[in-house]
């Protein structure tokens, strides 16, 4: 569900986070990677490794040797394994309804089920049909594990801001195709079967302050390619001379934390041999990166630094199979890719940096 923030499920109560919740396992709740943006986070959910490791560093950003990338199907920028190129080697047959990098083939590997091209515009309705669909499939056609994207507060929250009321009003929306999902599985006596997990990609939070690291350079006669995400920006300048002119300008902004590669924080994952800029600038809440001016700029937007920032925590939930009716503390998206792995008893790869979430 993209976008929903740690505490959203408390605004929403008779939909399926309140069964689950009731029945299953809900954790307080789920830190993700940074940059906190949806394809790093799917990535990472998908391959248990962090950005620097599996390469998508943001929804969009410039490869020294490939060139941009931006929002593509492509799986071949995704460099560790995805989980589901995991299960189809191990002969596990999987499904997937719009995830990050499940659109093609990886590394030759096929995935036994893909909707392809991704479309924002189709339903969970639709979504629901087709896993239902999925799911009765006779045993040695029926997928072992499906992963759906789902809209969930995102659009909502960028457009009005992260606690707007029309926010509240499409949780409820999503919480209640959820529990139709739920009801449909329990229609079908499946839970022995099935486990169910409830994830989101990132939270949200009020941004106010637009900061053009563009005009920043351009004032200072500094020419660079940029890569920018609302909390990262990697900058790639066209003339290594200039990288002490560079950072002064832009240290010269109190909003602006500015790192080269030798400085930039080991946690913070984001150090690729060709998609990490010269200088890498980050920010905080309610600053926000941009390159252009906008005439309508978002009230509400993600990205940040978990360590330092909440409200960038999004939600877990667990039913069915395997899971025991419990409250558990935090866990982080490097966790789901092992979890599913332990569930369906395949070996984890020790290079995953997650552990197995306790289910039990």
């Amino acid at each position: 569900m993209d976008g929903v923030r740690y505490d959203f499920p408390e605004l929403t109560k008779d939909g399926g986070l309140a069964l689950i919740k009731q029945n299953g396992l809900k954790a307080d709740s789920l830190i993700p990677v940074f940059q906190s943006s949806t394809f790093p986070a799917h990535v990472s959910m998908a391959t248990g490794v962090t950005p620097d490791k599996h390469g998508i560093l943001h929804n969009s950003f410039y490869d020294k040797n490939r060139g941009s990338y931006s929002y593509s199907p492509d799986a071949s920028w995704i460099e560790s394994e995805p989980i589901w190129a995991i299960l189809e080697r191990n002969n596990l047959k999987t499904a997937t309804y719009f995830w990050v990098g499940s659109e093609t083939d990886w590394n030759g590997t096929k995935i036994s089920y893909s909707k392809a091209p991704f479309n924002g515009r189709i339903s969970e309705k639709s979504k629901i049909k087709k896993i239902l669909e999925w799911l009765d499939l006779e045993d040695r056609l029926r997928p072992r594990l499906i992963m759906s994207w789902w809209h969930g507060t995102d659009s909502i929250s960028h457009k009005n801001g992260a606690l707007d009321s029309t926010v509240i009003n499409q949780l409820k929306r999503q919480d209640q195709e959820l529990l139709n999902l739920i009801n449909a599985i329990s229609s079908r006596d499946l839970w022995n079967k099935v486990t169910l997990l409830v994830v989101s990609d990132h939270g949200m939070s009020n941004v106010s302050n637009f900061i053009n690291l563009k005009e920043i350079l351009k004032i200072n006669d500094i020419s660079a390619r940029f890569s920018i995400g609302p909390a990262v920006g990697h900058i790639f300048l066209d003339n290594p001379k200039d990288m002490a002119l560079a950072k002064t300008a832009l240290q010269a902004n109190y909003a602006l934390s500015v790192w080269d590669k030798s400085t930039l924080p080991s946690q913070f994952n984001m150090l690729h041999d060709n998609r990490t800029g010269d200088i890498i600038v980050t920010t905080k809440v309610p600053n926000m990166l941009v390159s252009r001016t906008s005439s309508n700029p978002p009230k509400g937007m993600h990205g940040y630094d978990p360590a330092t920032n909440i409200e960038m925590e999004g939600i877990f939930f667990a039913m069915g199979g395997n899971v025991s009716k419990a409250k558990i503390k935090k866990v982080h998206q490097l966790d789901i890719a092992p979890t599913i792995l332990n569930l369906l008893n395949v070996k984890i790869p020790e290079y995953m940096s997650g552990k197995v979430i306790d289910l039990n």
